[in-house]
């Protein structure tokens, strides 16, 4: 059957099992909308390509499955390209498929429509795939390394233009599943055993796990019982231990009390992380008095400024999986408890230590962080945006289970938590998820709110309304800099949400906080809900 390249590249996505894409239609993608309807793919439409691109993003956060975003050439593009860089920062699989004017056109500057001088080297520094396909041929062929290499080692966005001229042209390829097999790097035994020989002869072990270890969850269980030792995590790796767990020193990285433990420790394994600066805030390296072992599915990270004592190049299940093995043959299956966590007095002493030090408007975001984990079921999902309140979440939101808190770290983006909950709900409809954002943060992305009011979906989207840009003006302070810039005029957020057809609300205590959200979850629709901030700090 002749059809269009466009629907022929549709028709391959709804193959490989791309069953939504986010976009706005615009002149040069419309062949791309041409095949959507047959191909019954879900289009949800978005007010700007950033938005698309953060809800593909929280799409495949939530679901691990990856979504599309279409775009336009030239500045659907550029748009979308602070998603995007928030999405290779945190090893997220994202498909950007984008227009590009002729083939006739490139580089030579002529001023047509949308020109960039070279549109796919521009997006090539930010994807960690970007291909240009000329032919239905390249199309299928793009697109099977765009999808495999979601599968294959660390996830990273792709992106597949399509010039005009080739959209509209014909073929009649028949559009095919690719082949899905994972194709992950294994440890060699020689990486495994040194690493079961440092673990086994190690008087204080600890160990650093991030978002590479969320797949593994109890296989890094099983290790941190049998060494008997403490974890600590990334904002990514938070709810790979239970609260509860004994072992759980929590998302503390930040704070010195963890970091001079870290230190004491003779041997710490680092699993799915890259111990990057967003991960401890306050450093751009953490400080290390021992031995360290690397487990990583990105080989750079293993070659690092960290200079790992052992490299065991491997996705985290594999690794810890046959460290566990080595480990129990090594040991006839005694377990090597060296008492030194029992010695430490355990997590609750240090989160002492840490939360002495709190002030009055960090113990006001923690009783407005309660009120959330009050309000919604057991695996309720937060998705938070770069906003003080998220900060201290990363340590103090309690979660038991991998992917119950989303944080953009890497990359560090304002404006990341309302589209990312949209994509997220998305996905996955039944699941309880909330938006978490600053006042100002919010305003960058604000207008996909309508998005979230024409899909129907019972959003809660909790604003933290410090009436600043509060980080900034801290940091100011601290470092004796006038307040300039760090105070604006906000809108009226409840006004503003009912214009747009949402539900809103404007709350100043813990208790009405928690009774908002649970209304929000039962509401047929978004609700917004202002919390002031200054209330909580009474």
């Amino acid at each position: 059957m002749s059809r269009n390249i466009g629907a022929y590249l549709v028709e391959l996505l709804a193959a490989n099992d791309i069953d939504t894409v986010f976009g706005i239609p615009g002149v040069h993608n419309l062949e791309l909308y041409r095949g959507l309807t047959s191909a019954n793919l879900r289009h949800v439409l978005v007010r700007h390509e950033q938005g698309a691109g953060f809800a593909a993003d929280g799409f495949a956060r939530l679901s691990g499955r990856p979504a599309a975003a279409f775009v336009i050439s030239g500045p659907g593009l550029t748009n979308i390209m602070t998603a995007v860089a928030q999405a290779y920062s945190d090893s997220v699989p994202l498909l950007v498929v984008a227009a590009a004017p002729v083939r006739a056109s490139f580089t030579k500057q002529w001023g047509v429509l949308h020109e960039l001088y070279d549109q796919a080297a521009l997006a090539a520094g930010v994807f960690g795939i970007a291909r240009s396909a000329h032919s239905a041929e390249d199309v299928r062929e793009h697109l099977r390394l765009c999808l495999a290499s979601f599968r294959s080692g660390r996830p990273r966005p792709a992106y597949l233009e399509i010039p005009l001229d080739v959209l509209a042209g014909t073929t009649t390829l028949e559009a095919r599943r690719f082949e899905g097999t994972p194709l992950l790097p294994q440890g060699s035994t020689e990486q495994i055993e040194a690493a079961a020989r440092l673990l086994s002869q190690a008087a204080r072990p600890l160990i650093i796990a991030g978002g590479g270890a969320r797949r593994a969850a109890a296989e890094l269980r099983r290790l941190v019982e049998y060494l008997d030792c403490p974890l600590v995590t990334t904002a990514a790796g938070k709810g790979l231990l239970p609260e509860s767990h004994p072992s759980n020193f929590g998302t503390s990285l930040p704070y010195p009390p963890i970091q001079r433990l870290i230190f004491d420790a003779d041997v710490v394994l680092a699993v799915g992380t890259e111990l990057g600066e967003t991960d401890m805030y306050f450093t751009t390296k953490l400080p290390l008095g021992g031995l360290l072992i690397r487990v990583d599915v990105d080989p750079v990270k293993l070659a690092d400024q960290y200079g790992a004592d052992v490299c065991v190049w491997s996705d985290a299940g594999g690794a810890l999986h046959a460290i566990n093995k080595a480990l129990a043959s090594r040991d006839q299956g005694a377990a090597a408890s060296t008492g030194w966590r029992a010695a430490l007095g355990g997590p609750a002493k240090f989160h002492a230590e840490i939360e002495r030090s709190l002030d009055s408007k960090t113990r006001a975001q923690w009783s407005a962080l309660r009120a959330i984990k009050t309000a919604l079921p057991w695996d309720g999902v937060v998705f938070s945006d770069m906003t003080q309140i998220a900060y201290f979440g990363n340590y103090a939101y309690p979660v038991d289970n991998p992917g119950q808190w989303f944080h953009p770290s890497g990359y560090g983006t304002l404006g990341f938590a309302l589209p990312a909950a949209i994509g997220a709900k998305i996905s996955t409809p039944a699941r309880a998820v909330i938006a978490l954002a600053g006042d100002f943060g919010l305003q960058f992305t604000l207008l996909e709110l309508m998005t979230a009011v024409e899909a129907g979906l019972s959003l809660p989207i909790v604003v933290w309304n410090n009436s600043a840009l509060g980080q900034i003006r801290d940091d100011m302070v601290a470092a004796h800099i006038p307040e300039l810039g760090v105070i604006a005029r906000n809108p009226d957020f409840v006004a503003l949400a009912k214009a747009c057809g949402a539900e809103s609300y404007r709350v100043h205590d813990p208790a009405a906080l928690t009774e908002a959200i649970r209304t929000a979850l039962n509401h047929e629709g978004p609700t917004l809900i202002e919390v002031i901030a200054s209330s909580f700090e009474k």
